[in-house]
């Protein structure tokens, strides 16, 4: 008689037997895990441990064999590799980070870049990037540098060479412990430094290359949209067509995400589909209306080589985002199917191309766009592989009413699909939701793939031969067609429900529930519901921090009762507004300050914010924060913080609890990142 034990084995055994063919699609993952692993070390390993696991990796593949220990050692050389991959990436990558202000100086460098913002009044003003920077100074310049030129200046463009007088300055680390890390996203972007061109920008030459000539010829079609379409159309059209979205105003911009239309802004797996679509449609129709090529060549494959081109093109233009890569390394893969008459499996494209994109830029897996686009990718064919046999069968068994039913039910089934599939990520990432998205999403996505796309493909295909003024009429229509519909809903009620930032372990507990419901097709993938259930538990099992210091030394802020109490409204809004929607605070309130120290208690603990360089306050069993270096010791006080703390640590969170004070910092560990390391103080002598 066969026990339960017995039982669960023999189900086991069926289980990993049968969904043999889908352990790769978990090799993304593993090599995901080792990138993860390596950016959560608070030290920079030696070079040697990537030399290591790239060794690791290559001996797994010796004589491999698909058994279940060969395939168990292959995953952690997956891991091993991500790990080797994510090091060497930094460690060749090498950007020079400014670690403190620089005072004014006359640079000399290149345009590679030009983005168009604008301002509170609706003005433009110019964001550049330079690079070969030349300067006499003693410092060591980045290799790359973001300045912003405001003011009614000449228009600027890549490959100009020009010279200008500019205030550099660090880029912000992250405002609280746990939060996003600005300085590591500009490092792998190579941007070493931040400021403002202080002078009226004089050209000296040009340096133009093929890279330049390319974003000129970028910013010239988002230039062309700017100037032919009113605002906000012209800021969308541009950001649909190049991926520019620097123009789009920011209560535009905020529409669209409370309206959960954000990623129609950004060129995505929907807009490469669309443009595949509609280039592989026009290509096959149009071979055959000429009967001699159509008999001769099969037209199929000649779209399908004019579409893997077409789309590559699109991808250059848009900037090479990360869902644009993914899109379009998904298309090729399945017409290249098409070229060698097989079918492509779909979640393997995905797989592939987030194998792909990892090893190639491994710190694309921290990023938004990487995470939302898979998560979305991958919870639509999942739910399509799931769903496409009943509903195919459904459909052949009836007319052109479940037909009609099917389409309309399907755009609502993706919605949901898609909204379900990247809620955590939003959460998690931008601290928010909206109750709305599917509903947004029935009108707004057939508009974009019917009407906007095919509209904005026909401007840029006809325009330049003068042909372009009725698709570009059709395209701005529908653009402000779609800027209605995405300010009417967010105009509802729960369209922007404020979450405060859930803790890690939820977050990892529900996208390893949500991979193993969507990468397996046995009954156990059922399993991954309960490790999604424990991550939505647990997002409510951590305390917000009642004590937040910025690691400048700007502001400090007491959260208390979903209010957060600021110690100066002026200063450091970036950063209370990044406080704000990481705590979902519903109010923002001043600390009662009088020159310079700011009191409060909570929960019967004084706290005293001082900003004072002289005869600094000194208050028993007191949590004492002090902006600038303490002249005295105050050995009365609870707690003391103070300027050199933060120099050390950076961003400083606190909580008061029964048991003691706990205390997180942005840089806890003594060895430090790369883009991590402190900056040498120019303001005060370090002790």
């Amino acid at each position: 008689m066969q026990t339960k034990a017995m039982i669960f084995r023999e189900r086991l055994f069926s289980y990993v037997f049968n969904d043999f063919q889908r352990w790769p699609l978990w090799f993304p993952v593993f090599l995901g895990l080792g990138i993860a692993l390596y950016f959560s070390l608070p030290f920079e390993p030696p070079q040697g441990w990537a030399y290591g696991g790239l060794s690791l990796f290559f001996m797994s593949l010796w004589r491999l064999r698909l058994s279940a220990f060969r395939f168990f050692i292959l995953s952690l050389s997956l891991v091993a590799l991500g790990f080797s991959a994510a090091l060497l990436r930094t460690h060749f990558l090498h950007t020079e980070m400014l670690h403190h202000s620089l005072p004014p100086l006359v640079l000399t460098g290149t345009v590679s870049q030009v983005e168009l913002k604008p301002t509170q009044k609706g003005r433009l003003f110019q964001r550049l990037i330079l690079t070969d920077l030349k300067a006499d100074t003693p410092f060591t310049l980045p290799q790359k540098i973001r300045l912003t030129l405001k003011g009614k200046r000449e228009r600027l463009w890549p490959g100009q060479v020009i010279r200008v007088t500019a205030k550099l300055s660090p880029l912000t680390d992250p405002g609280l412990p746990g939060g996003f890390d600005f300085r590591r996203q500009a490092y792998f972007q190579g941007v070493g430094a931040t400021g403002f061109i202080l002078s009226i920008p004089e050209v000296l030459g040009d340096a133009s290359s093929w890279v330049t000539r390319l974003e000129k010829r970028r910013e010239e079609i988002t230039a062309f949209f700017l100037t032919h379409l009113p605002s906000p159309e012209g800021a969308i059209a541009a950001a649909l067509i190049t991926g520019d979205k620097a123009a789009i105003p920011e209560e535009v911009r905020e529409d669209f995400i409370n309206s959960g239309l954000a990623h129609i802004l950004a060129i995505s797996g929907l807009h490469l589909t669309i443009i595949a679509g509609v280039v592989f449609m026009i290509i096959r129709r149009g071979i055959s209306l000429i009967p001699s090529l159509c008999l001769s060549y099969n037209s199929k494959k000649i779209a399908a080589l004019g579409t893997i081109l077409m789309t590559f093109l699109y991808l250059v233009l848009s900037g090479f985002g990360i869902p644009a890569q993914r899109a379009f390394i998904m298309i090729s893969l399945v017409m290249g199917a098409i070229l060698i008459d097989r079918t492509a499996l779909s979640m393997r494209t995905v797989a592939f191309a987030a194998f792909l994109i990892l090893l190639i830029t491994p710190e694309a897996l921290l990023g938004p766009s990487f995470q939302l686009s898979f998560a979305a990718v991958i919870g639509l064919i999942a739910g399509y592989e799931t769903w496409r046999n009943p509903l195919t069968a459904w459909v052949v068994r009836g007319g052109i009413i479940r037909k009609f039913l099917l389409y309309g039910g399907g755009l609502a089934f993706t919605s949901l699909l898609a909204t379900l599939a990247t809620l955590p990520f939003t959460i998690y990432l931008f601290h928010r939701f909206s109750l709305h998205a599917v509903e947004a999403n029935l009108v707004a996505v057939p508009l974009t793939s019917l009407v906007i796309m095919p509209a904005a493909f026909l401007s840029c295909l006809l325009s330049p031969v003068g042909a372009g003024d009725l698709p570009l009429a059709v395209f701005e229509t529908s653009l402000a067609l779609l800027v209605k519909i995405a300010a009417a809903v967010s105009s509802w009620r729960g369209t922007n429900i404020p979450m405060a930032h859930p803790p890690l372990f939820s977050f990892v507990f529900i996208v390893v529930g949500g991979l193993w419901l969507c990468l397996w097709q046995q009954p156990w993938r059922k399993w991954g519901i309960f490790p999604i259930c424990l991550g939505f538990l647990a997002a409510f099992w951590e305390d917000a921090p009642h004590l937040l210091i910025d690691g400048r030394g700007k502001l400090v802020a007491l959260y208390e009762n979903n209010i957060l109490h600021l110690s100066s409204l002026r200063k450091g809004k970036f950063v209370a507004d990044v406080w704000k929607k990481h705590l979902a605070a519903q109010e923002i309130k001043p600390l009662p300050c009088k020159e310079g120290v700011c009191e409060a208690t909570f929960k019967g603990v004084p706290i005293v914010i001082s900003s004072v360089k002289e005869n600094q306050p000194c208050v028993k069993d007191a949590v004492l924060i002090r902006l600038e270096p303490s002249q005295k010791v105050c050995p009365e006080a609870y707690h003391t913080l103070d300027w050199y703390d933060l120099w050390r640590g950076g961003s400083h969170a606190l909580w008061l609890t029964p048991h003691g004070l706990r205390l997180e910092k942005v840089r806890p560990a003594r060895h430090h990142r790369p883009w991590q390391r402190r900056a040498i103080s120019t303001k005060h002598s370090v002790r």
